[in-house]
């Protein structure tokens, strides 16, 4: 950690592929520092066979392996702290705990991706999943269009199969190194570095943090000791610099971390971590953990089902488990859980869980305006899968409009003017294009 160009990991190794190239042939060339020859003949025998489902899948798993890969290599306990996933650790197998959906948003947040390319990977997946969903015996208009299959490829490549590496995961994985080799003190670049960068890197630092001072079970004892110091003489300078700017969802994730380590035994973190709170007067976000964690759970579970294959027959048994866990969900969990059950509620481009809604509703229906305020205020800015559906899906929009008619009080807006500007959009009664225009813009901004 030198200064801000170390903190922000953006994106540098962007592929292109130029415009004028269009045949898959040429096309798969670019994707040479991870794809074999084998590879990318195979490709080009699936284009030139028409099977472009089977091309489309076979590129698709290689790309999601390779992002996943790389991710993995930061500590899957850490991959866990950054998506809210308590039931990750280190002997975690990335290929099969963490979903397509997942590492993609994992990606983009740790700069690996680019928004744009990300859009474009959800879009991929979405096409991959929902092909290889259809029944057998759908016909041949059903099928998978080339152009389809073209752009899943180029933009596999451009965003993952053309990079031998991501460098953005290594800059970032040196900032998360640095943070666990020396504490910094109150007047130090970096501290001001840190504390002036957008929201984005400032979540991801405390996330780095937290992660650190709840430790890494697989490391030496004499690494684990250091690193540790480290990171809690690190959380004790943060979090009184960052607190007037983190939102309350940052705060739960620190009063839950306090939580842990304090119920683990762990002194010298729940003394460091218990100073932070105290300068800052946080312990109301300190929460009662194994509920917060059940309810954080349990909604993974529902977006795990709702991105996956079958998705409209598999969302019912996670949503109603989420439904029955109780009426009033731990304000830890309540982001996750309000993107979970939006996610079924509002479906995707292609329709809805039918036999999922009533337990959406429910928990819905259980929510006070004081909630839906919380949400609109504190967790909306972050929902990418709501965001992702109200940008570019019309199906979702609808049912969106339906949400905003049922549960928001009409006299009701946000604080921030882009919240307010969907908010106005969804309640009138057409122009889609106005609210993916704002839901676009909202999640370019979200910091």
């Amino acid at each position: 950690m030198k200064n801000e160009k170390n903190i922000l990991w953006t994106p540098s190794d962007v592929v292109v592929i130029p415009s004028a190239v269009q045949a898959p042939s040429e096309i798969v060339r670019y994707g040479a520092a991870t794809l074999s020859e084998r590879d990318m003949r195979s490709i080009v025998a699936g284009f030139e066979a028409e099977s472009y489902e089977m091309v489309s899948t076979f590129v698709w798993t290689k790309a999601a392996a390779a992002m996943k890969k790389q991710v993995a290599t930061l500590g899957m306990e850490f991959v866990g702290e950054m998506l809210g996933r308590p039931d990750l650790n280190d002997d975690s197998d990335p290929m099969t705990a963490v979903s397509d959906h997942e590492i993609i948003t994992l990606a983009e947040d740790l700069g690996m991706i680019t928004s744009t390319q990300a859009l474009r990977l959800k879009h991929s997946f979405q096409l991959v999943t929902h092909f290889a969903s259809l029944d057998d015996s759908i016909g041949d208009e059903e099928c998978m269009l080339k152009s389809e299959a073209i752009n899943l490829l180029h933009t596999s490549i451009t965003s993952i199969l053309g990079k031998p590496r991501f460098e953005a995961a290594v800059k970032f994985a040196e900032f998360r190194k640095g943070l666990s080799e020396r504490t910094l003190k109150p007047y130090d670049d970096d501290v001001a570095a840190i504390r002036d960068s957008a929201y984005f890197f400032v979540r991801t630092t405390l996330s780095v943090l937290l992660s650190l001072v709840k430790g890494n079970k697989s490391a030496p004892v004499e690494l684990k000791g250091a690193q540790l110091e480290h990171a809690v003489g690190n959380i004790m300078i943060l979090i009184p610099v960052l607190w007037g700017r983190l939102k309350q969802q940052e705060k739960w994730q620190i009063g839950q971390a306090y939580a842990e380590v304090n119920a683990a035994g762990n002194r010298l973190a729940s003394a460091g971590i218990k100073k932070a709170l105290v300068d800052v007067k946080g312990f109301d976000f300190v929460p009662e953990t194994l509920r917060s964690a059940t309810f954080t759970e349990a909604a993974a579970k529902v977006l795990s089902a709702h991105f996956a294959m079958n998705n409209f027959y598999n969302e019912q048994a996670p949503m109603q488990m989420l439904a029955n866990l109780g009426t009033t969900i731990p304000m830890p969990a309540f982001a996750k859980c309000m993107e979970a059950t939006l996610a079924v509620r509002l479906g995707n481009r292609w329709g809805m869980a039918f036999n999922a809604q009533e337990a959406a509703k429910q928990v819905l229906s259980s929510l006070q305006a004081n909630h839906w305020e919380y949400y609109f205020n504190e967790c909306l800015h972050r929902d990418r899968t709501v965001l992702d559906k109200l940008s570019f899906e019309v199906k979702p929009i609808k049912e969106w409009r339906a949400v905003v008619s049922e549960y928001i009080k009409p006299d009701y807006y946000p604080r921030d003017k882009q919240l307010k500007a969907l908010l106005d959009a969804s309640r009138l009664s057409s122009n889609d294009q106005q609210i993916m225009g704002y839901a676009n813009l909202i999640r370019s901004n979200q910091g």
